[in-house]
Order: C-alpha cells, then sequence, then structure tokens
C-alpha cells in the first residue's frame, strides 16, 4: 500500500533492496494531495517501477465524515487488494503512529494488513531518514497527505470541497514551501489556515496575496482565518479527548 511518503517508500525501499518481490499499489480515491505523476516518480525514486493505481470513489458512509471515517475508509482501500488473496499485503503505518487517534489501523489489522515499521519499533523519523538515504524525494514525500484530515468530524466532505482544498493548499505550497501547512474546515462556515514557518504567516497577510487566498476559499466557506497557534497535529482528534 504505497502513498509515496516517507513511511511507504522506506518500507518499499527495504523491499528492493532485500530483492523481494513486491507490487507497489497506490489508491486514488480523490484524497490525497500527491499527483499520480509524483506517486509514479517516487516508486521509480525507489527502484520500483510497476506501480499499480487503483481508482475509487469513497462511498457515503466515508463522506458524511463520522468521527471513525478513517476505519471506513481504510477499510473500503484495503479491500481490492486483500481480496485477491495470492500475496501478503503491508502498509506504512510506524511506531510513532501508535500515540494517535488512528481509527484506520483498526480496519488494516481486521483486513490482515501487516506494518513491519510499525512491528519493527520504527519510528517516523527513523522512517523518515530511511527513506531519504534509500533515494525517497523529501518534496514529494512531503506532499503526501489526506485531504479528508481537513474536515471537522461531522462536516461532509464534497468534491468542490475538497478541489478547493487542495487548490488552496498547492498555491500557497508553491509560494512558500511550507509543507506543515494545513487548510481545515472547522464547519459549513470556517475555514481555518495552519502553517509552520513564520515566513508562511508573514505571506499569507500580504495584501495581493491574502486577497487571492480569500477569493478561493470563499467558494466554501464564509469565513477565512489564520490560525496563531500554528501547524500541529490534528485537534479536531484533540477534541474528542483521544
Amino acid at each position: 500500500m504505497f502513498s509515496g511518503g516517507f513511511d511507504s517508500s522506506a518500507l518499499l525501499g527495504c523491499a528492493v533492496e532485500a530483492r523481494v518481490e513486491v507490487v507497489p499499489i497506490w489508491i486514488d480515491n480523490g484524497f490525497n494531495r500527491v499527483t499520480e505523476k509524483e506517486i509514479k516518480q517516487q516508486a521509480a525514486n525507489m527502484g520500483c517501477g510497476n506501480l499499480e493505481i487503483i481508482s475509487m470513489k469513497p462511498r457515503q458512509t466515508v463522506l458524511k465524515n463520522p468521527v471513525n471515517r478513517c476505519y471506513h475508509c481504510k477499510g473500503q482501500l484495503i479491500n481490492p487488494v486483500i481480496s485477491r488473496k495470492d500475496a501478503p499485503v503491508f502498509d506504512g503505518t510506524n511506531a510513532s503512529d501508535g500515540t494517535n487517534y488512528r481509527p484506520g489501523v483498526k480496519a488494516l489489522r481486521k483486513g490482515g494488513v501487516r506494518s513491519p515499521l510499525a512491528e519493527l519499533k520504527i519510528t517516523k523519523e527513523q522512517a523518515r531518514e530511511l527513506a531519504i538515504t534509500m533515494g525517497a524525494d523529501p518534496v514529494i514525500a512531503n506532499m503526501e497527505g489526506c485531504l479528508a484530515t481537513r474536515f471537522n468530524y461531522g462536516v461532509e466532505i464534497t468534491t468542490k470541497k475538497l478541489n478547493t482544498l487542495r487548490k488552496i493548499e498547492q498555491e500557497i505550497l508553491r509560494t512558500t514551501g511550507d509543507h506543515h501547512l494545513r487548510c481545515r474546515l472547522d464547519d459549513q462556515e470556517h475555514l481555518r489556515i495552519e502553517c509552520r514557518n513564520q515566513a508562511t504567516f508573514m505571506k499569507l497577510i500580504e495584501p495581493e496575496f491574502r486577497e487571492k487566498i480569500v477569493k478561493s476559499a470563499k467558494l466554501i466557506a464564509t469565513f477565512v482565518t489564520l490560525d496563531l497557534e500554528g501547524a500541529r497535529k490534528n485537534a479536531f482528534d484533540k477534541e474528542l479527548g483521544l
């Protein structure tokens, strides 16, 4: 299960290094920030040119965005792979992920998917170092991310909202290089921008650039805000007490 991020790139790189017969599979359900071209390039960077791509539309259970959205989403993502029953399936969950709210991991375990990085207690930082050492492009790896996590639970996920968030994030990323950037929909009316670097913050309040971002954001929200606390772990999970 290949996403192009540091974790799955580290896993793929190790498999290729060990001369294991492996097929990286990317599931495109429309939630990705990374592009198909970038995914293909990252797989090639890891020495594997036989990337398989599966496209699918998220089920309504996922789009309704319940608290356990990731459980339903991950279950749908892995189904076409585990149903083949011709080889073991692996994903890039690492040892650090155990400290976060991860209902999707429950779906992975239920489906019999193995997570070697987690099993070997390899942390997120160690996986990042491994991936880069083996040739992963950090720019592509940093682009990897699930846009569904930008929606507060209960806020319905739509194609228009996804495309708008993707467009805004890509515009800011291209301008600032701040890959920690997150544009989150707190509710139907409020879009909140989190960033890590002070330079990004200053860029976002420049009149011309600010107007450009606000114009795009107004397609899906009434209010557009800049979070003074900056980029951090998903606060939506924290509100659940998890």
